[in-house]
């Protein structure tokens, strides 16, 4: 029966990890898009800071070589910036499926000090109600 359990527990584990990087590797896709297009906006022939001194070799807006190094370089930032999105998306997954337990864990904890109140006042009540009852 053990193995059985560890079996299914290393299946769907497996399948929840295929299923993450899937969802990590679609979103670094289309950050990466995104922050691009970003990126390449300011990119043009009539802004004077898209020119030299201002844009250095080997990166240029008038040569095929020049266009290709600034394609290089704005995809990898960009890149940066999609996987920096996905280690915040990590980490607030961490964060929400770390903090259930320990959620669960405090509410316990508080609820075992609630009970231990509410049953040492139930049982102030009860001998002050003995206490204080009209004799038979």
């Amino acid at each position: 029966m053990l193995t059985q359990g560890t079996a299914i527990f290393s299946l769907m584990r497996n399948i929840g990890s295929s299923i993450g990087i899937a969802i990590l590797e679609a979103l670094f896709v289309q950050n990466t898009q995104i922050v691009h297009s970003r990126l390449v906006e300011p990119l043009r022939p009539d802004n004077p800071l898209a020119h030299a001194p201002y844009l250095v070799a080997p990166y240029s807006l008038s040569t095929a070589n020049g266009v290709a190094a600034l394609n290089a370089e704005v995809t990898r930032q960009a890149q940066m910036v999609a996987y920096i999105d996905d280690f915040k998306l990590m980490n607030l997954n961490t964060a929400v499926a770390g903090g259930l337990p320990a959620a669960a864990l405090l509410l316990l904890i508080l609820d075992s000090d609630v009970r231990r109140a509410v049953g040492s006042a139930a049982a102030a009540v009860f001998v002050l109600e003995d206490t204080f009852a009209a004799p038979d």
